[in-house]
């Protein structure tokens, strides 16, 4: 389900995979300038803690082929191709693409965790029964326990604080 749409003129989008740290776009139509940097670090963050303290089905974040589109308002969609049993989405929320990296983390982190438990029955991230929550403290984007309202991690290094 690609977001991009041909008759948009107006419309820019980026197909990428991130694998590991490292961003590989595809099939990016025309000459386009770079995507905004604060939501590919956005996915790029999302993509990495997709890595642990995931429960159901299987998610191979390297396998996720990402979709970042801007329209002619200037909102953000961003979605994935579903790959090996996990559906896809293209969602947007009219956030602009000149907001900050956390506010983009933010939003991102809680529109994949929405999407994966939604349609794909995986709780991620988890710590036991309870979910964490991506939230915008100060300026940084992290995972709240949503249980004591503790900060876990930031968003982008949930898998260094697996054991705490």
């Amino acid at each position: 389900m690609p977001i991009w749409d041909p008759d948009d003129a107006e419309q820019l989008t980026w197909r990428f995979k991130v694998v590991g740290d490292v961003v590989e776009f595809y099939d990016t139509p025309g000459a386009q300038p770079d995507a905004p940097q604060a939501w590919v670090e956005a996915v790029v963050a999302t993509a990495r803690d997709l890595r642990c303290l995931r429960y159901g089905r299987d998610v191979d974040p390297d396998r996720l082929m990402w979709e970042l589109s801007i329209g002619r308002t200037y909102a953000v969609t961003i979605g994935w191709h579903g790959t090996a049993g996990i559906s896809g989405f293209g969602l947007c929320q009219g956030l602009s693409m000149n907001i900050s990296f956390a506010e983009a983390a933010v939003w991102v982190a809680d529109t994949a965790q929405t999407e994966l438990a939604g349609y794909d029955f995986v709780q991620w991230p988890s710590r036991g029964r309870h979910l964490l929550r991506p939230r915008q403290v100060d300026d940084a984007a992290v995972w709240i326990d949503a249980h004591n309202d503790r900060v876990v991690s930031l968003i982008g290094d949930l898998c260094c604080h697996v054991s705490s």
